[in-house]
């Protein structure tokens, strides 16, 4: 038995064609904004709002007399448009879910994302001391990589010694390391660069994660480790009291 289809169905495509935005139409009709998007793709919408367009240029080409709008207008197409064509070739060509990070990466500040790139790679090179632990010498991996047929000697096995594993541990330890000291230095050039409009945990973070890199690499301070925590602590805790 077929589905009934959503009522919705044709409220969102009347809101379309009245010129509303997909995330708009999705929001007022409490809809996923991929269902919106889904729809418009499937029932080609954007041909009928086209169609319309079409006809209201054919009615009247040019510029209304006395229209100051056109001066100094080289004819090219509003930033609004522009936006719009690229978001609507990304919801053609890219999966949804895809295209959904796209849309919300927008909205970050770029010294942000690259905070959020620091911690990601901060937080493998702390997964990874427990994934590459070596216990002590003895501590050696044997594994079978090949299967004999008949005869047992045929078997292949790789045997890992402990100061094999510890030394590619050690390398991947310092090219994740000095990774991290680049997009480190990054951040803190873009932060000083725009040191005027960052905020004050932009400006905050940067310094305590210095300190726990420090602390890992053997460079210890407690004290102001602590004292960072707390201000970085106080600081959020008053930005969700405004929201």
């Amino acid at each position: 038995m077929a589905r009934a289809p959503d009522e919705r169905y044709n409220q969102a495509y009347e809101l379309f064609k009245s010129g509303m935005k997909l995330v708009e139409i999705a929001s007022q009709l409490n809809l996923p904004e991929g269902t919106v998007r889904r729809w418009k793709s499937t029932h080609k919408w954007d041909n009928e709002r086209s169609d319309k367009n079409s006809e209201r240029s054919h009615k009247k080409k040019g510029g209304q007399p006395g229209n100051k709008n056109a001066i100094d207008n080289d004819g090219g197409a509003p930033e609004q448009n522009k936006n719009a064509e690229k978001h609507g070739f990304f919801s053609k060509y890219l999966p949804e879910e895809t295209f959904s990070i796209i849309q919300e990466i927008e909205k970050k500040d770029p010294l942000d994302i690259l905070w959020e790139n620091i911690q990601i790679a901060y937080a493998a090179i702390i997964r990874a001391q427990k994934l590459m632990y070596v216990k002590d010498q003895q501590d050696k991996t044997i594994e079978k990589v090949g299967e004999g047929f008949g005869n047992i000697d045929s078997e292949k096995w790789e045997v890992q010694q402990a100061w094999d594993k510890h030394a590619t541990f050690l390398q991947a330890q310092s090219r994740a390391m000095k990774t991290l000291e680049s997009m480190i230095t990054r951040y803190d050039e873009l932060l000083h660069k725009n040191w005027d409009k960052a905020s004050e945990e932009q400006k905050l973070r940067i310094e305590k994660l210095k300190v726990d890199v420090n602390k890992a690499t053997g460079k210890d301070n407690e004290d102001e480790l602590a004292k960072l925590d707390e201000m970085l602590a106080e600081i959020k805790k008053q930005a969700g009291d405004t929201n």
